[in-house]
């Protein structure tokens, strides 16, 4: 399935925006390793450009 860029920036923004959500949540669950996690998964998502294989639906 192929989406347009303004899909993609969309589609980023939101997962970038429930991450922080979950982090918060986790942090105050005292979830301290999967807090770690979420952070290194935003991190990770604001360092990173968007690529062509970011185009790609995750499988299950």
């Amino acid at each position: 399935m192929e989406t347009n860029p303004s899909e993609q920036v969309v589609a980023r923004a939101l997962a970038l925006a429930l991450l922080r959500q979950s982090l918060v949540y986790l942090g105050t669950a005292e979830e301290v390793a999967a807090a770690s996690h979420t952070q290194r998964a935003i991190d990770a998502l604001l360092r990173q450009p968007v690529s062509e294989d970011d185009r790609a639906l995750p499988r299950n």
